[in-house]
């Protein structure tokens, strides 16, 4: 057995979740409930019907590869070379982790509230890494001075996301130039930005997320079709990176999955050739989180206002605050309702709920919560 595997602690979520009953309402996985567009998976039956389903080139299909790269048209990543299609965004992070930095000398830098598989990817490859967290007190603001004011002299990655997972807050365009220019003119090795941008589709801002790439040239972006097309059964997502580095990240994809599904390659080129394909459900979560907003304000409960993703940070009332993951267990037992602990994104004292049920479901998890909380 590995003995570094046994130091990683299991997924919280992923404990909490197996614990829900048959009728427990549950918002505590990341999981879409709307279904995907059928005739997308029409087309790629049609296509495998044709081309059979061979291997595609490592790092995926060259067309596919261009349509994302033109999607995005991030400056300098604007090019097939600059994709390597993956089984899924935590392949595209676990890339750019194992690739890129080197376990004898680097460290990373996981802003925090975060998705908590960062630091485990780190700890899996025996990396080191520290954590720097984002002001409560403002909702969690992004915030460049924060993190370039945590860079340690062994800092080789900062790890963000973008719009976050928990905390729903999308960092503005004027703080990542801060953070690019702060990184730019930092001494020495050039620092590594991973983007985790999974959620860049559902947005409810007047305008889409800014990324780094956009700003910085060392800048690494995630993403897949799970969470904008309710696809997270298809395993697709893909890493954007400079072309310089490409051949190392593909030849770790290469030795660890050989290439991405051909057919949810298929599928995937389908949605990019769709007009607004990507956006196709940012409508329906947007009036959803109207419906999220209205129930909490009534509440009384203290809450972030997701800017971006379908997650909501909620802060617990004393004495629930100094233990989310006993009061998870606690709202389990006595309201039947399912959260995930803040202590699992580095947000003790708060707990995050995934608002993607129907509005009526949401409402009444929202009037439970509030009667145990407030009790």
């Amino acid at each position: 057995m590995n003995p570094v595997l046994a130091q990683i602690a299991p997924s919280l979520i992923r404990e909490l979740n197996a614990k829900k009953r048959p009728d427990s309402l549950d918002f505590g996985l990341g999981e879409p409930t709307l279904r995907p567009d059928p005739a997308l998976f029409e087309a790629a039956t049609r296509w495998v019907a044709e081309n059979g389903c061979p291997y595609t080139p490592n790092a995926g299909f060259g067309w596919l590869r261009e349509a994302i790269a033109q999607h995005y048209a991030y400056p300098n990543y604007d090019q097939a070379s600059n994709v390597c299609i993956t089984n899924g965004s935590q392949e595209a992070l676990y890339l750019a982790i194992k690739a890129l930095l080197d376990p004898a000398e680097d460290e990373v830098l996981v802003v925090e509230p975060g998705y908590p598989l960062y630091p485990k990817l780190c700890q899996m490859e025996g990396i080191a890494s520290r954590t720097v967290t984002l002001d409560s007190e403002t909702g969690f603001a992004p915030s460049a001075e924060t993190v370039l004011a945590a860079l340690g002299p062994k800092t080789r990655m900062i790890v963000l996301s973008s719009p976050c997972n928990p905390t729903g807050r999308i960092w503005p365009e004027h703080e990542l130039r801060a953070l690019a220019q702060g990184l730019s003119n930092r001494p020495g090795a050039p620092v590594w930005v991973l983007s985790d941008e999974v959620y860049r589709e559902l947005y409810y801002t007047p305008e889409p997320p800014a990324s780094i790439a956009q700003f910085y040239p060392y800048a690494l972006v995630a993403n897949s079709l799970s969470k904008s097309n309710a696809l997270t059964g298809l395993r697709l997502g893909w890493l954007l990176a400079p072309s310089a580095v490409m051949p190392a990240i593909i030849k770790v994809h290469q030795f660890v999955t050989t290439a991405a599904s051909t057919f949810s390659q298929v599928v995937a080129g389908e949605v990019f050739r769709t007009p607004g394909g990507l956006g196709v459900h940012r409508a329906h979560y947007a009036a959803l989180r109207e419906s999220l907003i209205r129930h909490l304000t009534e509440s009384g409960l203290d809450f972030v206002a997701p800017e971006g993703a379908f997650y909501c940070l909620i802060r617990l009332p004393e004495p629930y605050a100094a233990d989310s993951i006993q009061t998870a267990y606690t709202l389990l037992d006595r309201a039947n309702v399912v959260l995930t602990p803040g202590k699992a994104f580095g947000a003790e004292g708060w707990l995050r709920l995934s608002w993607v049920s129907p509005p009526e479901v949401l409402a009444e998890g929202i009037a439970r919560l509030s009667r145990t909380l407030q009790a």
